[in-house]
C-alpha cells in the first residue's frame, strides 16, 4: 500500500485553467494518470500530494549560505537517510515557516519570516549545511479532494487546485502544493508523489435511493463531481440537491456545462451564489434560507447533507443557517435545533470535510 514514505509516483496528463481571465483569482482541473496503481479510492477521498519546492528558491538559499548544494546531509526526520543537501531542500524540508532551533543559528532580532528572508540577513558565524538540515521543519503533503469517480475515470485521479498567489511586505508569495502543481511540474514528464486518504464517512449514503443536498463553495465542489459521476455510472435514483458558491459567474463558475447538463435532464437541482454579481453579497447560506422548506423537507425525508470547503468561516455560517432552518420549519427551540443537528452528525447524515 502506497504511503508517505511509500508513495506512488503519477504525472500530470492534462492541466486546464478553469477560471476566466478577468478572474481575481486562478483555478486549475488537473487530470493524474494513475495507471499500475490500483489505489484503493472510493467518492469522498482525498490524496496526499508530496510536493517539490522551487528549484529557484532553493538556488537562493543555497547562496545565502554559500553551500554548493552537494553537501551530504540526513533526513533526521525520514529515517536518518543521508542525501545531497540541495536534494533535502527541494523535497524535505519546509522553507516557508521556521522554528525557534532554526532561529538560534542567526543573530537576535533577524527580520523576516520564510526561510530566505531571514538568511539574507548578514550572519557573524556560517550557517553549517548539517545544523540547516536539523533544525528545518518538514515539507508536509498537500491534501486535495478527489474530484472524479473511478468507475468513469478508472486510471485517473481528477483535482480542483486553486492556486495560491500573493504579496506580502511587499514580497511575492506563493503555495507550495499549488506552485508545484500548476506551475512547476512538466505535463507527462514530472513524478508527482502521492498517497491515499481516505474519508471518514464523508461518502456517497449506501443506499443509493438516498437523497443528498450538497453545500461547496469553491474549490469544495471538487468531491461533489466524483459524488455525481458515481451516482450517473450506478444509475441511482436517489435525488441530488447542489448549493454553490463563488465570486463570480462568468468567471468562476467551476465544471459548469457538467452542473448545467444534469440540471438540463432533471438529474440535479442546482442553486448558484455568485457572491460579487450584484451590489449585496450572497452566499450559499443565503440560498439554503431562500429554500428552506424544500431543504427542510429533504432533511425530514431522510436526505443526506454535506459540507465541504472552508472551515474557518463558511461551515459555521452553513451550520447556523441549518440550526436556523431547524428552528424555523421544524419549530423547534433553539437548543433543541442545534440538538437536532447533533443527532444528524451522530447518524452520520450531517457530513462536512472542511479545512
Amino acid at each position: 500500500m502506497y504511503s508517505r514514505t511509500t508513495p506512488f509516483h503519477a504525472r500530470i496528463t492534462e492541466r486546464t485553467l478553469l477560471t476566466g481571465s478577468s478572474s481575481s483569482k486562478k483555478t486549475f482541473h488537473i487530470v493524474l494518470d494513475i495507471k499500475g496503481s490500483t489505489l484503493p479510492y472510493k467518492v469522498g477521498d482525498s490524496v496526499g500530494i508530496l510536493p517539490t519546492n522551487d528549484p529557484a528558491e532553493v538556488e537562493h538559499i543555497l547562496n545565502a549560505i554559500q553551500a554548493k548544494g552537494t553537501e551530504i546531509v540526513v533526513d533526521t526526520r525520514g529515517g536518518n537517510t543521508p542525501m545531497p543537501l540541495r536534494d533535502f531542500l527541494l523535497h524535505k524540508a519546509n522553507l516557508v515557516k521556521v522554528n525557534a532551533p532554526f532561529l538560534k543559528l542567526l543573530p537576535p532580532n533577524t527580520e523576516g519570516t520564510t526561510l530566505l528572508e531571514l538568511l539574507q540577513h548578514p550572519r557573524p558565524h556560517p550557517i553549517v549545511p548539517e545544523d540547516l538540515a536539523r533544525t528545518l521543519m518538514p515539507l508536509l503533503p498537500r491534501f486535495y479532494s478527489i474530484a472524479n469517480s473511478v468507475k468513469m475515470f478508472p486510471d485517473e485521479l481528477h483535482l480542483l487546485v486553486a492556486y495560491v498567489h500573493y504579496h506580502e511586505n511587499g514580497k511575492e508569495k506563493r503555495g507550495v502544493g499549488s506552485h508545484f502543481l500548476c506551475d512547476l511540474a512538466h505535463i507527462d514528464h514530472t513524478p508527482i508523489p502521492l498517497y491515499l486518504q481516505p474519508s471518514n464517512h464523508f461518502t456517497l449514503p449506501q443506499d443509493p435511493s438516498t437523497s443528498i443536498i450538497l453545500i461547496g463553495p469553491g474549490t469544495g465542489i471538487a468531491p461533489y463531481r466524483a459524488f455525481l459521476q458515481e451516482r450517473l455510472a450506478t444509475q441511482a435514483e436517489g435525488r441530488n440537491w447542489l448549493f454553490f458558491g463563488e465570486r463570480n459567474r462568468a468567471t468562476d463558475f467551476y465544471y459548469a456545462p457538467f452542473w448545467l447538463d444534469l440540471e438540463k435532464q432533471g438529474r440535479l437541482r442546482l442553486n448558484l451564489a455568485f457572491s460579487r454579481d450584484q451590489k449585496e453579497k450572497i452566499y450559499v447560506q443565503h440560498q439554503m434560507y431562500e429554500e428552506r422548506k424544500s431543504l427542510w423537507r429533504w432533511i425530514q425525508e431522510g436526505a443526506h447533507f454535506y459540507v465541504c470547503g472552508d472551515a474557518s468561516k463558511m461551515a459555521k455560517d452553513v451550520d447556523m443557517m441549518f440550526q436556523k432552518i431547524a428552528h424555523e420549519e421544524g419549530n423547534l427551540t433553539e437548543e433543541d435545533a442545534r440538538l437536532f443537528v447533533k443527532k444528524l452528525r451522530a447518524e452520520k447524515r450531517y457530513l462536512t470535510d472542511v479545512y
